[in-house]
């Protein structure tokens, strides 16, 4: 199931994407996190900045949780981005969404490049929201 135009041009415009992968259990979803968001094309995108994140190893391992962006929950599939090409695009995509942010700095996205997911809702994913924290 693919975003709606509405949904996409919300999430573009902005600052307010949380996410929260499933736990171990595989249809938990841990706290809901904010992070910074870029859309490109028809896609929704997430990095992480730390190599050590939690949340992207749980993103990465699980596959799947919720998105939340401007009221509203969607169940969510991540899946790590690989292609050089797109991961360029999707750089472009944060530079000018959060460029003049005074915590945005080119670096991060050199240092972020391994840890870029693609979010797409998806109906077959079943969380249990009634375990959502963060809200």
């Amino acid at each position: 199931m693919p975003w709606s135009e509405d949904q996409l041009r919300a999430i573009a415009s902005r600052d307010d994407f949380r996410i929260a992968p499933f736990r171990a259990d595989g249809v938990t979803p841990g706290t809901l996190i904010w992070v910074w968001s870029a859309v490109v094309d028809d896609g929704v995108f997430v990095r992480s900045a730390n190599p050590a994140s939690r949340w992207f190893a749980a993103a990465r391992s699980q596959r799947a949780g919720i998105a939340e962006s401007a009221g509203a929950r969607l169940a969510v599939r991540f899946d790590h981005v690989l292609d050089e090409r797109l991961r360029d695009r999707v750089d472009e995509a944060f530079a000018a969404k959060y460029g003049a942010d005074p915590y945005f700095a080119p670096e991060i996205l050199r240092r972020s490049r391994e840890q870029i997911a693609r979010v797409t809702p998806d109906s077959a994913v079943t969380p249990d929201f009634a375990e959502v924290g963060g809200s």
